[in-house]
């Protein structure tokens, strides 16, 4: 009876032991048990298929800069699994087409703890000093306090002139992307990303992608920024009304 208590809690300090293991694996990693995984890759949103392990990007973070303008897919992820589509459908089936949205102003600024790693208390004089170090770090943000909300076509409803135009993101695809699904316009804005420009007039841009893709993929090829099936030589429409330059 004894030695049969003592196995069963040997077992048991095992199983405990293994979950800990698996636990500590996936926090070091961010890779779950169950279900497609969610990482980032610099400004880039990546899912992780639980079946596949191949990734699908659905999403990018655009930094306001004109450097941020190209988007590269890279190869593969830091934990060698191919990235094999640009928009899609991950998990079971849920919609995950690949849009474009502003990174947050925030975006990279380490928020202020207090004792044992927990959230400064609001409006104590700590947390005043971390919302006056967060508020200098994003106005070095370039979109910071320019974007205007789109109110409608009617001028009379801004305090500038105000214009339409297209914001081209060049896209190079890696050689494994067999897939492209695009959201079109701009994902969490309503219409379109209006940004002031210093002479004070706003400009209302959509986005617009112009694609380049590596010699080696089998799926694709580019020219002058349109994007081709390789086996049928047709034509993926993706940008309806862009005129390329």
């Amino acid at each position: 009876m004894k030695k049969t208590f003592i196995s069963r809690i040997g077992l048991l300090v095992s199983i405990l032991f293994f979950i800990g293991m698996m636990l500590s694996f996936t926090a070091c990693t961010d890779r779950s048990l169950t279900g497609n995984t969610n990482i980032r890759i610099d400004d880039l949103k990546i899912s992780i298929g639980q079946v596949s392990r191949e990734g699908l990007v659905y999403a990018y973070l655009w930094d306001g800069t004109e450097e941020g303008l190209v988007i590269d897919i890279p190869d593969e992820t830091d934990h060698n699994e191919k990235i094999t589509e640009l928009g899609g459908y991950a998990n079971i089936g849920v919609p995950a087409l690949f849009g474009i949205s502003i990174k947050p102003f925030d975006d990279g600024f380490d928020m202020w703890t207090g004792p044992y790693g927990k959230p400064l208390e609001e409006s104590t004089e700590a947390w005043n000093e971390m919302e006056e170090a967060r508020r200098e770090y994003m106005e070095n943000i370039p979109l910071y306090g320019r974007i205007v909300e789109y109110q409608g076509e009617d001028e009379t409803l801004y305090d500038a002139p105000i214009s339409y135009d297209k914001m081209v993101f060049t896209i190079n695809l890696n050689k494994y992307i067999n897939s492209v699904k695009l959201d079109y316009g701009w994902t969490e804005i309503s219409g379109y990303l209006g940004i002031r420009q210093d002479d004070g007039s706003i400009v209302f841009y959509e986005p617009a992608a112009y694609f380049t893709c590596d010699e080696e993929n089998e799926t694709y090829y580019a020219v002058d920024g349109r994007l081709y099936l390789k086996e049928t030589n047709e034509l993926v429409e993706l940008n309806p009304g862009f005129d390329y330059p």
